[in-house]
């Protein structure tokens, strides 16, 4: 007997995320975020005790106490633990922006033609389509991106992700949705009068929806 029968797919809704590569994005943007907390506390709170124990005070403390010796064991150790901080960072973004830039193996490829002032898309069979892109869900997509005119940038918020369209060059991304549904992508580079209707919808349906679709005439 299941007691909680929404339970599982609760658990799943929140592991699974709507879109990649935006988890990758939110790991990082996490991981920086800790990490700066996690500085700002250890400078903060003392700081914070040593004004007020060392405040200024008439006749008590005037004059400011020099030291003198020592060893270099505090100067080793602020030099050596952010060195550690600082290379685990560019390690670890490093990792990230690679699984960002890098199409899976099995991604579907798509030519995607950015224009004055719509988006054109071509698969794999010749079948185009224009403002809409269909695919099918729970499978990476990986566009090959060229521009007819002036340079475009197909965004898609959802995903977090973006890249520059460019006459004359082929460039490249990767999405994949996990859920089914309707998104919107924009063109984020300024390209003239009608830049701000340069939108496409990203048709996201079931993959026997979509090789319907596919292999459709329509």
């Amino acid at each position: 007997m299941q007691i909680f029968p929404n339970a599982e797919a609760s658990v799943n809704a929140v592991i699974t995320p709507l879109a990649e590569p935006a988890s990758y994005w939110d790991q990082i943007f996490h991981i920086w975020l800790w990490v700066a907390i996690g500085i700002y506390l250890i400078v903060i709170v003392p700081m914070s005790y040593f004004l007020y124990r060392y405040r200024y005070r008439p006749v008590t403390n005037e004059l400011g106490v020099s030291e003198k010796g020592g060893g270099h064991g505090l100067e080793i150790l602020w030099t050596v633990i952010p060195l550690i901080i600082v290379v685990y960072l560019a390690m670890q973004s490093a990792a990230f922006y690679t699984q960002q830039r890098n199409a899976p193996a099995h991604s579907l490829e798509i030519r995607a033609e950015g224009m004055m002032w719509a988006w054109n898309f071509e698969y794999a069979n010749g079948k185009r389509s224009t403002s809409n892109l269909y695919v099918p869900v729970g499978r990476p997509i990986k566009l090959l991106l060229t521009s007819r005119d002036v340079i475009h940038a197909f965004h898609l918020p959802d995903a977090k992700t973006m890249e520059d369209v460019v006459p004359g060059r082929v460039t490249q991304m990767w999405f994949q949705f996990n859920e089914i549904g309707d998104y919107r992508a924009f063109c984020r580079e300024y390209c003239g009068t009608a830049h701000a209707y340069m939108l496409a919808t990203v048709k996201v349906v079931s993959q026997e929806e979509f090789d319907e679709w596919l292999g459709g005439s329509g």
